[in-house]
């Protein structure tokens, strides 16, 4: 159970630390534009790797449900990457923290 929590929390860390990376990378962008400039996640995920994208959209459209990609993920796609990023490291750091033991008192 040790090492599944170490997991959670090392990739929650780095996870976080890709949120901090975009966060600089949209104030470098804001700075240059003299304007607030927030890149998505959507935009993000299509310079990366724009056929994993299309595949996701295709597999959750057909295998799941066309409703979680209409409005939920296009929706997800379009906040800040570093938002998007951040919460979902905080989440992995919080799956993986140590929980303190119940204690029942009678």
């Amino acid at each position: 159970m040790r090492f599944i929590r170490f997991i959670f929390t090392f990739v929650g860390l780095w996870t976080c630390a890709l949120a901090l990376l975009a966060l600089v990378l949209d104030g470098v962008r804001s700075i240059a534009a003299n304007e607030v400039v927030m890149k998505s996640l959507g935009a993000t995920w299509f310079e990366i790797d724009t056929a994993s994208l299309n595949l996701t959209q295709a597999v959750i459209q057909r295998n799941v449900h066309p409703f979680l990609w209409d409005p939920l993920m296009q929706w997800v796609l379009m906040m800040p990457a570093w938002l998007v990023a951040a919460l979902v490291g905080l989440f992995f750091i919080w799956l993986g923290r140590k929980r303190r033991p119940k204690v029942i008192r009678v």
